[in-house]
């Protein structure tokens, strides 16, 4: 057990399981697990070892077999499950935006269902659309029809959010999208949960999305028994099995790299020009520095192009603006050096330029800087296995967890 006070506890689970009628074993076996208020815990683990059903019996789409379920210290394990529904937001794979009604009035549909007055759910509806990056007069009404997967699963959310749960409940929601669009709805879960603090638990079969995402790891074996629960860096470096182990797999070290955002490491500066700059000054510039290139940013200092030498050579008479390559890869501050090697692989002068939330400039990252992270995180491992065997050999008894 962990040694939290029970205010720190949102949703505790005591003995809960479920087993199907005909079933000669539980799907879900006795399990017991406490997840904290404003935490994102992940459940991974293979096929059929009950993520999904566990989450289930949370919001009680399914009846437990045995066992309670506590919701901030309440034992709603008997309460109307409706009520309890109302109570926290739920965000599936397939989204199930209702395709008849508006963005506005999906969103809108459980505080309608609380007897929210009509100005209340207005503002709430423009609120949530500001907040997952959608203009509410562009977006507000709208069907889900008009929209893109990754449009339609940022309704998903907001949706979901709609009444101002604690609680959300998010089963593999990003598991149908695209990588591309993956990491950016991922990465603006994470922008989500640094301004609204829910506790969030979150399903998926993919460790490295769970090691992005989650403050916490649950691994479920074979009956949603847990084979570890513990932070991401714990579970890499610490692996409570060889299930464990076998889980998370090869490349462990490039996994920790999801552990490690953009905004824990120091920026490159760039050399940098306006876009008004006469193209003879901007050469001028090119060529008392070391770099291949210039970035061109307009007045509010957002990215506009790269620079050549060539591209500044060209005909005279030309603006900044008419020459030189548009930006093609940038990356945000929670994006995770995983996400930006990604990006390194195909990024032209093999850096990406990072913005902050209004889309200004703040500087580059490249693959130098994930290198030395990752010498960094080897000295740390190096570390604490020598620190473990030094243990060992006293025979000192290992701390005990959180």
């Amino acid at each position: 057990m962990t040694d939290t006070t029970a205010h720190d506890i949102m949703i505790r689970l005591d003995g809960l399981s479920k087993r199907y009628p005909g079933q000669q074993r539980d799907a879900v076996a006795s399990l017991d697990l406490d997840i904290r208020r404003g935490e994102i815990v992940v459940f991974v683990g293979p096929s059929g070892c009950g993520k999904t059903t566990t989450m289930k019996m949370i919001n009680r789409i399914i009846e437990p077999s045995t066992g309670r379920i506590l919701l901030d210290g309440e034992d709603v394990t008997e309460a109307n499950p409706d009520q309890l529904r109302r109570r926290i937001g739920y965000v599936i794979q397939q989204i199930g935006l209702f395709p008849h009604l508006t963005i506005g009035e999906n969103i809108a549909t459980v505080p309608k269902l609380l007897g929210w007055k009509k100005d209340r759910i207005a503002a709430r509806v423009d609120e949530l659309l500001t907040t997952v990056g959608m203009d509410p007069e562009e977006y507000r009404d709208r069907y889900p029809k008009q929209l893109s997967g990754g449009q339609q699963q940022r309704i998903g959310v907001a949706r979901a959010l709609g009444a101002d749960p604690e609680v959300l409940l998010m089963d593999e929601p990003f598991g149908a999208i695209d990588p591309i669009t993956r990491d950016r709805l991922q990465n603006e879960l994470l922008r989500l949960q640094a301004e609204m603090r829910k506790t969030i638990v979150f399903v998926t079969h993919d460790i490295d999305e769970a090691i992005k995402l989650g403050d916490r790891i649950v691994i479920l074996q074979e009956g949603s028994r847990i084979a570890q629960y513990d932070t991401p860096e714990r579970i890499l470096t610490a692996p409570a099995n060889d299930f464990v182990r076998s889980f998370i797999g090869r490349g462990a070290s490039l996994k920790r790299l999801n552990l490690t955002r953009v905004a824990d490491v120091p920026l490159r500066e760039w050399p940098t020009v306006d876009i008004d700059t006469p193209p003879e000054a901007a050469l001028e510039v090119l060529r008392g520095v070391p770099e291949s290139a210039l970035l061109v940013v307009d007045g509010a200092g957002r990215p506009v192009s790269w620079l050549l030498a060539d591209d500044l050579r060209a005909p005279e008479g030309r603006p900044l603006s008419a020459l030189g390559t548009p930006i093609d890869h940038t990356v945000e501050p929670r994006a995770t050096l995983s996400d930006v090697l990604n990006e390194l692989i195909t990024a032209r002068h093999s850096v990406s330029v990072v913005l902050d939330d209004t889309g200004v400039a703040r500087g580059v990252i490249d693959f130098d800087q994930i290198n030395e992270t990752i010498r960094e995180m080897r000295s740390v491992a190096v570390g604490e296995a020598r620190a473990g065997l030094a243990e060992v050999g006293s025979g000192a008894a290992p701390q005990e967890r959180e």
